[in-house]
């Protein structure tokens, strides 16, 4: 079936913002209130609190005072409609796991996409102490926004300003890019005036390249950038290089990808990359 990538539908309809409450998730918060607000998707804001979870009602980031300072800042005109039929839960589970927690709220209502704070984490502690985020993807096959608690976003939890326009999207050739592809040109979205530039990165063999035909659309513009070398250091570079708002990746997260027999790809790009990274799930041929 192909993708039909200028849609009228809406990118999310549910989403779901896990947190511990701490400094660094403030930021993914910023980004799924946006997001949601902005696209009229259900947004619920869960917290794995375990056996004292009436103890932290206090601590939930507070949506009403987040709006006001973007009210103040002039960044919701027009949104106000959508403010008002906003649908914002906040919800404590008995559950210590954050995964568990998420699965078990999945169990019992419809989730499309998962905003989660990362700190990233590099060297060999990694191994032995995997991402909590990267693991809740991992289990629940959802597309998920990870945002650094550090580095660029493209949600300013001062102003709530949008300023998502430079996308960079690695190409693998034996995974399917075009979920990605799709994904990243719904994030437009969001935006008050779309005008998006995606650049799609291939490192390898350019006979080994796998970029598919890109839609012709008004508000976006493509770019093809071929390269060599190891490939989460010349993705993470590009990033770089072009100032990326945002990371989009196709994964399996179990497959071998990029060439590479232990996979890992994606889980590099996750642990170094200074902007939020948007992992679109892919099913296996």
């Amino acid at each position: 079936m192909d993708l039909i990538f200028d849609s009228g539908d809406r990118p999310v309809d549910f989403l779901l913002h896990p947190t511990d409450l701490s400094e660094a998730s403030e930021r993914a918060f910023d980004h799924a209130l946006a997001i949601a607000i902005r696209t009229g998707a259900q947004l619920t804001i869960l917290h794995a609190a375990g056996r004292r979870a009436s103890d932290n009602w206090s601590e939930f980031p507070s949506v009403r005072a987040k709006l006001a300072r973007w009210r103040a800042a002039g960044t919701t005109e027009g949104l106000e409609d959508r403010i008002r039929k906003a649908s914002i839960s906040k919800l404590e589970s008995a559950e210590r796991d954050p995964v568990a927690a998420s699965k078990r709220y999945l169990e019992r209502h419809p989730v499309d996409m998962l905003v989660v704070a990362t700190q990233g984490r590099t060297g060999l502690s990694r191994l032995f102490k995997p991402s909590t985020a990267e693991r809740l993807a991992r289990e629940t096959r959802l597309l998920t926004m990870f945002v650094p608690a550090v580095g660029r976003g493209f949600v300013d939890g001062d102003t709530g300003e949008v300023t998502l326009e430079r996308i960079l999207l690695p190409i693998d050739p034996s995974t399917d890019p075009r979920p990605a592809m799709l994904r990243a040109v719904r994030s437009a979205a969001i935006l008050d005036d779309p005008s998006l530039e995606i650049t799609l990165l291939h490192v390898g063999d350019a006979g080994e390249t796998r970029i598919s035909d890109v839609p012709d659309l008004p508000y976006c513009r493509w770019n093809v950038v071929q390269k060599t070398g190891p490939v989460v250091d010349e993705i993470l570079e590009m990033a770089e290089e072009i100032q990326a708002d945002a990371i989009y990746m196709s994964t399996t997260w179990d497959k071998p990808s990029f060439g590479r027999s232990d996979g890992g790809i994606t889980e590099g790009v996750l642990s170094g990359a200074a902007c939020p990274v948007a992992t679109v799930p892919v099913s296996e041929p």
